[in-house]
């Protein structure tokens, strides 16, 4: 005789749905464990820790707790997906404000060092880097480093989870060589999220191999493949010997190309993919050109007459690496390039805005858009000539989709109407409130300003170029900048799109229709 033991059922209470919440406590789980890291350090160094502990078990409390009682909704909208977007990013200003508030900074100074970190734009606030606790610097360098691939994650990983990431992606990488791409978006992020940390370790390896110091070379590797520009020393990249500069170039590069190329590269070990790549190519062959410009301008404004071969090679040196910091809106340098020529100064306000490849971690305007406007402009005066001809705009042998051109039309139209109005509202509180240093900011100044925050650069003009100091900036000004950063990371269109009447329209008769109260399903707004 057998005894059958009859366990009491349990009820298990049905999570709530919200994929907001859910999304926000991965964020905070992540972040609560990336600030143990300057936390060990600053135990080790006999700094500060509790400035990154006390927002420890918070966020490692709150975030599971989201996690475990909430999953994705079931009803989520694309324009629920926008404002997640923006929400997202609001919550990881606010986590990284955290340490440098508790550090003793004011709370805009604080806001501006981690937006600039976030969007790994690179405008910093510190005057004098160097006294700062190394872990702090290290917490800035991660912020920055993260920026870079939380690009990834919310655009590949997180948002494909509720359906609406392929279009964004696609938007991102169209005209770029990525046509074909078929994989699944998941697999696809995981793929870019480990070139990201693949090629991170790669150029920190090298980094050590030519003996830099470990602190100094982590903080230049995150910033380095994030494209962010902020640096734990006060003259940047002046006083590293040549190969670790020239490294420094390469993965700059690296950091703006496309990832999706990295990904057959690295993964499907394609042979020549780069090659084949006609942004790739055209971005490369871009910033040796201007490099050679600049060189042969400064070569020309300075005299040859005493220069020695090391002179040459130190000068165009500079000029490649000034080239490729600002194209890959990076913001590192290794001299004052306010210095050069008026004529190379106009160049390098174009090589800012421009930016490097799309599905990379710069910012700017991208090549690949360029190119279908040009593609588009060239149809559109082929139609003039011959009215019933047939034009399409293809990129790499691919045709481009109508929706694609017309996009790329509205992103680079706001692109330029956002720095116009940036650079305007810039001269204004410049002319109406005074700097807390008395310095007047004239138009090349608010231009740069405008171009560096807009399209992450890192590194404005004027008075504000390599040497300039952002500290004494108003406080309007900074909190201005610190949305136009925000502005330009969001590719523009997604960023201004939260500021129309319609997109709150949707969005509250979207909740309205959801609120109604029904018995049968338990659910928490969005």
């Amino acid at each position: 005789m057998t005894l059958k033991l009859r366990l009491p059922k349990v009820h298990v209470r049905p999570r709530w749905e919200s994929t907001t919440i859910r999304t926000l406590g991965i964020l905070e789980i992540v972040f609560g464990l990336l600030l143990l890291v300057p936390a060990a350090l600053a135990f080790y160094l006999g700094e500060q820790p509790r400035i990154f502990l006390e927002p420890v078990p918070f966020l490692l409390i709150l975030g599971t707790a989201q996690l475990l009682l909430f999953k994705e909704s079931s009803t989520f909208r694309s324009v629920n997906g926008l404002l997640l977007i923006g929400i997202v990013w609001l919550f990881m200003f606010l986590i990284s404000t955290v340490p440098f508030l508790l550090y003793g900074m004011d709370f805009v100074d604080s806001l501006f060092e981690a937006v600039s970190g976030i969007t790994t734009t690179g405008l910093s606030v510190m005057v004098d880097v160097e006294s700062q606790d190394m872990s702090l610097l290290i917490w800035r360098a991660l912020t920055m480093w993260m920026g870079g691939i939380m690009i990834i994650i919310v655009f590949l990983y997180m948002l494909p989870l509720f359906g609406i990431g392929r279009s964004v992606f696609m938007n991102e990488l169209s005209g770029s060589g990525s046509s074909n791409y078929s994989m699944k978006m998941r697999n696809a992020a995981k793929s870019f999220i480990y070139s990201y940390a693949l090629l991170s370790l790669i150029n920190l390896i090298l980094l050590l191999v030519c003996r830099m110091d470990p602190l100094e070379a982590f903080c230049l590797m995150c910033t380095t493949i994030s494209t962010g520009g902020l640096m734990c020393t006060n003259d940047s990249m002046m006083s590293y010997s040549d190969p670790i500069q020239l490294i420094t170039i390469l993965f700059m590069f690296l950091g703006a190309t496309n990832f999706y190329l990295h990904y057959r590269a690295i993964h499907r070990k394609e042979r020549g993919v780069y090659r084949k790549n006609s942004e790739f190519r055209t971005m490369l062959a871009w910033f040796l050109g201007i490099s050679v410009i600049i060189y042969l301008l400064v070569i020309l404004d300075s005299g040859t007459s005493g220069m020695s071969l090391t002179d040459h090679y130190e000068t165009f040196k500079n000029a490649l690496f000034t080239t490729v910091s600002l194209g890959t809106t990076t913001g590192l340098y290794v001299n004052d390039f306010t210095l050069y020529p008026e004529q190379c100064i106009l160049l390098l306000m174009i090589v800012a805005l421009i930016g490097g490849c799309s599905g990379s971690t710069s910012g700017g305007i991208k090549f690949s858009r360029l190119r279908i406007i040009y593609e588009f402009l060239k149809n559109s005066f082929g139609k003039v000539v011959h009215p019933n001809a047939v034009y399409d705009v293809k990129m790499d042998g691919a045709s481009v989709s109508n929706e694609t051109v017309q996009s790329t039309l509205i992103v680079f139209l706001m692109f330029v109407i956002t720095i116009i109005v940036g650079t305007i509202l810039i001269l204004i509180i410049g002319i109406t409130q005074p700097t807390v240093n008395g310095q007047d900011i004239n138009i090349i100044d608010s231009i740069g300003l405008a171009i560096s925050s807009i399209a992450n650069g890192g590194m404005g003009f004027g008075n504000f170029g390599p040497t300039g100091n952002f500290a004494g900036l108003q406080d309007s000004l900074k909190m201005l900048l610190i949305v136009l950063m925000w502005i330009g990371r969001l590719e523009i269109v997604t960023a201004l799109v939260m500021f129309t009447p319609g997109f709150w329209k949707d969005l509250t008769s979207n909740r309205r229709h959801r609120g109604r109260y029904n018995p049968k399903r338990r659910k928490i707004g969005q």
